[in-house]
């Protein structure tokens, strides 16, 4: 097992069959671990569980977001998703979520940056993806979506199709949503600060 790597996955028929399987991977049986279900088993997929194998770094970032929030007088629910080079850490507050997310995201955005240098202040290779209530998840949904329908209407028409401002997270969203599309390519058009994207026809 490489030193670093943040998890195990393990599927099964079900979520208890591959709790099991888990454990016998990793030497566990008898012992308890920590792990969140990735899939339940429904639907005709196997259930799949991710399993935290650090978990120093889990407690560390608990602890630093429920005394960041705690300042604040807020007492969060933490969602953490281990990742292959990040933690995906979704926070839940009911009352404060729209206030936290912010016009466009804005808010989230700085309070990721403030929370990852907090993070990096006590170990610096860890990594985190801050979100609240799914925001980013469903905002990245949306984009990777549109950006598909995009390369489909481009490539039907022969014609680029510009996108909507982008910030740097967006871009990646959309770059990674397009390396599978053929025959369209995003480009570049002007300077800072007047910058659109086009999804264009390649060639």
């Amino acid at each position: 097992m490489e030193e670093m790597r943040r998890f195990y996955d393990a599927e099964g028929k079900t979520v208890e069959e591959a709790v099991k399987k888990a454990e016998e991977a990793l030497n566990m049986v008898g012992r308890p671990i920590k792990y969140i279900v990735m899939s339940d088993g429904r639907g005709g997929r196997p259930a799949m569980i991710r399993v935290f194998l650090k978990l120093e770094e889990v407690n560390l970032i608990e602890g630093l977001i429920n005394e960041f929030f705690a300042r604040l007088g807020v007492k969060p629910e933490i969602y953490m998703i281990p990742r292959q080079k990040r933690y995906y850490v979704n926070i839940i507050t009911k009352k404060y979520d729209s206030v936290l997310i912010g016009k466009n995201g804005e808010t989230l955005k700085e309070l990721d940056y403030l929370l990852s240098i907090l993070l990096r202040r006590k170990k610096p290779d860890l990594h985190l993806t801050v979100d609240i209530n799914g925001y980013r998840e469903r905002r990245r949904r949306f984009l990777m979506n549109k950006a598909r329908a995009i390369a489909r209407r481009v490539r039907e028409t022969g014609k680029e199709m510009s996108l909507d401002p982008l910030s740097d997270y967006e871009l990646r969203i959309v770059r990674d949503a397009l390396k599978k599309e053929r025959g369209v390519v995003l480009r570049q058009v002007g300077k800072e600060p007047n910058i659109i994207y086009v999804i264009a026809p390649k060639g």
